[in-house]
């Protein structure tokens, strides 16, 4: 599986540019195409069916741009290796932002993409190795939670040891990981981060907030409906009124 050509899915609405990437990926033994989309839409259910490690994508295209394909996957069917190709540099902060792994001009040249594609590899290389270590029958409990996370960011991924998160945020389509002063944003819903957590240690305090227990120093009545948990560096996290008795409840069994 590790060695296995990455599944790629192309997106451009433009077939002359999406015919000729495809082209020359089909000269890569370690990428294999497995749709082309001239659409938004076309591309989101290609995704979600086929649930590529590759992704090529246009910005600029009628009716959704590329940035739209990604707000409307779910985290879960989110390619971990999203390159931008679009014929406007104009685009790459915002590219960067929405966690690309790389951004490259048209026309494109052999040598970039060749370049672009090697961090694709690198990068689903190392997550599958990771997925690997998690489903050893060695390291298997009867109940497995995060130890890590990973983190995409502009040129790399973050490794983060899931004790040192200090409270994690909700944010739109992202989560915020707050760790010391640093915070990262995780495209993930809350949901399902929460039930990755280990329940000793973390508690979901407000549907838009989860606290590491260990980092909690006061647990303050604010008025008969508002209540907010103090951590120990001084951060108020606001707690849900039906959510305080079993925060406190854990707190104590600690």
């Amino acid at each position: 599986m590790s060695d296995s050509p990455l599944r790629a899915v192309l997106v451009d609405d433009e077939p002359l540019a999406r015919d000729g990437l495809a082209a020359e990926l089909a000269r890569y033994e370690n990428v294999e195409v497995v749709a082309t989309c001239a659409s938004a839409a076309e591309a989101c259910d290609a995704i979600t069916r086929l649930r590529p490690e590759l992704l090529f994508l246009d910005v600029e295209m009628p009716e959704h741009d590329g940035f739209a394909v990604l707000e409307r996957l779910e985290p879960e069917v989110l390619p971990p290796a999203v390159i931008f190709v679009t014929a406007y540099d104009a685009h790459a902060i915002r590219a960067f932002e929405a966690h690309a792994l790389d951004f490259v001009l048209k026309p494109v040249s052999r040598e970039r993409l060749r370049a672009a594609v090697d961090r694709a590899v690198a990068r689903v290389g190392e997550l599958r190795l990771l997925a690997a270590a998690a489903l050893a029958p060695e390291t298997a409990a009867a109940e497995t939670y995060l130890e890590r996370i990973l983190v995409p960011e502009r040129g790399r991924t973050l490794v983060l040891a899931v004790p040192e998160l200090d409270w994690v945020e909700a944010e739109t389509y992202y989560v915020r990981l707050h760790a010391g002063a640093q915070s990262r944003l995780l495209r993930e819903r809350m949901s399902v981060l929460d039930a990755k957590l280990d329940p000793a240690h973390f508690f979901r305090v407000h549907r838009s907030a989860i606290v590491n227990l260990a980092r909690v120093r006061e647990v303050r009545t604010l008025s008969k409906y508002e209540h907010e948990a103090v951590l120990e560096d001084g951060t108020r996290v606001r707690v849900s009124r039906d959510r305080r008795a079993r925060l406190e409840a854990l707190l104590r069994s600690r």
